[in-house]
């Protein structure tokens, strides 16, 4: 059962290791996205595989929502704008 010696061991000059870039597709539609939502900041988690978006805009309590897929993402961040919308009622209770 005997293998192999492997670049990691005594004696043996390190190499170069070229560094991969992942995702890059995917990255690149989060930046774009990003520019497209100035009120969010809009990144692609490399070790998560999936888009994140915390919003930068003055909100009742902060917001992130995480989705697969960039789409899923666009609905998120349109579903936490409306649910941190005051209601007309909540308006009509901090006028009073």
């Amino acid at each position: 059962m005997s293998r192999e010696p492997g670049r990691h061991r005594i004696g043996v000059q390190p190499g170069q290791v070229q560094p991969r870039r992942w995702d890059l597709a995917k990255r690149a539609a989060a930046a774009q996205l990003d520019q497209l939502e100035p009120a969010w900041h809009i990144a692609y988690g490399v070790g998560s595989r999936k888009f994140t978006a915390i919003a930068i805009w003055q909100a009742p309590k902060p917001l992130r929502v995480e989705a697969p897929t960039i789409e899923e993402l666009r609905e998120q961040i349109r579903e936490a704008e409306l649910g941190a919308m005051p209601m007309p009622a909540d308006l009509m209770v901090r006028a009073s």
